[in-house]
């Protein structure tokens, strides 16, 4: 009997214990969970450009709604909901909180990467296959598949809506996590057919990932027995992309095309107005020959036509760059109105790894403010997401319209 009662009481030491640890857990990472909040909520009452738009009675009140979700939270994870949430009140792009869940987090320091140490592979490498995916209607759509990277290779598409992975639920992380070479099994929901595709998980670095996708995506398509050169730029922040074009267009595979297709659908912005010199008008004509008789010119621009391929996820420097594509007339420019995502965006690095991005400065182009209106193409097509269509139609009447100027 007293040894019954002895083991009695052993369990309840440990099990007050348990509820005791349990409860100082819980204490810290709600301690956690508002230090977070509130790191995240002083560099936006800091630094947000418009500082009566964080200082007003609305403001107060849209945080004070986020302080109670907040307050209802238990775990970490939950808190990039909320506060971006808090910024969907200032109905300004540039302005998201991405926590190390997001493959954007890394995409985006890999952009920044100059303000950052190179050794630290955690701001910038992640697990993954190289897609990019919404939530709609609670499953996760893919809406980009970056050339050249294990999901293009694989065969999974436009619109596939991913209904598992390795039989669970998909989460844009947590999927691949430490399974760098490994192959894993994604089910998806194509056109209401499920589908079973064996896919490779690789590390991406988001410091060389786009510039990678953009190599995969040159290709010459031929459209009636005419050449057409095409390449994607899915990021066009810093000179390495319009090097790459620059490249590409002038000496490399592309050079011997009839027209060009450049593609700035989805990704990231950054395009310098500056980079429209490589469509312009040449200054002269060098030309020369050799002992042999071999000749040749060069003119340092692109001189043939030329065809712009944008969409509503085209941001930033992009919209820039077409709004200068089509003020200058260098060509049609194909697809669906750009983002209306342009302002200026600095990025604040977290005390816990996580990335706050911020518009910091408001932009005008010609005394014109593109926030919130975009860029409107010249012809336009869609390419519903929810409905995907079989192929690109958009890339299709690129092709088509940048054919018809070849003379």
């Amino acid at each position: 009997m007293n040894n019954r009662l002895e083991k009695w009481k052993i369990a309840g030491w440990v099990f007050l214990f348990c509820v005791a640890f349990s409860s100082t857990n819980q204490a810290q990472q709600t301690d956690k969970i508002q230090l977070q909040f509130e790191e995240a909520v002083e560099l936006i009452e800091t630094h947000f450009y418009d500082s009566t738009a964080v200082s007003n009675a609305l403001w107060e009140n849209n945080l004070n709604r986020a302080q109670n979700k907040v307050d209802s939270i238990s775990k970490i994870t939950q808190l990039a909901d909320v506060i971006n949430a808090l910024l969907a009140t200032l109905n300004t792009s540039h302005s998201y909180y991405f926590s190390k869940n997001n493959p954007k987090r890394y995409q985006l320091l890999g952009v920044f990467n100059r303000l950052y140490e190179q050794d630290r592979e955690d701001l910038f490498v992640y697990e993954g296959i190289g897609i990019d995916t919404r939530l709609v209607e609670g499953q996760f759509v893919i809406c980009s598949i970056f050339d050249g990277f294990p999901a293009h290779q694989a065969g999974l598409q436009y619109g596939d809506r991913i209904l598992s992975v390795d039989e669970m639920d998909f989460q844009p992380i947590e999927s691949f996590k430490g399974k760098a070479g490994q192959t894993v099994l994604i089910k998806v929901d194509r056109r209401g057919v499920e589908k079973k595709i064996y896919v490779e998980v690789a590390k991406l670095d988001g410091r060389t990932m786009f510039q990678e996708a953009a190599e995969a995506s040159v290709r010459i398509i031929d459209q009636g027995g005419k050449k057409v050169g095409y390449i994607h730029l899915w990021s066009y922040a810093g000179p390495q992309y319009q090097e790459l074009l620059r490249s590409k267009i002038l000496w490399g595979e592309l050079s011997t095309a009839d027209a060009l297709v450049l593609d700035l659908r989805d990704g990231w912005g950054g395009a310098d107005l500056n980079y429209l010199s490589l469509f312009r008008e040449p200054i002269a004509t060098v030309s020369s020959r050799s002992r042999e008789g071999l000749t040749g010119s060069y003119s340092g621009v692109w001189e043939k036509p030329v065809a712009l391929l944008v969409n509503e996820r085209s941001t930033s420097g992009k919209e820039l760059f077409t709004f200068g594509f089509k003020k200058l007339q260098l060509g049609p420019i194909i697809g669906t109105t750009t983002a209306g995502a342009v302002v200026s965006g600095r990025i604040f690095l977290l005390f816990n790894g996580d990335v706050l991005y911020l518009a910091v400065n408001d932009v005008e182009v010609d005394g014109e403010r593109l926030e919130g209106k975009g860029v409107a193409p010249d012809i336009k097509v869609e390419r519903s997401l929810l409905n995907p269509p079989a192929g690109d139609p958009q890339l299709q009447k690129a092709v088509e319209q940048a054919a018809k100027l070849i003379k």
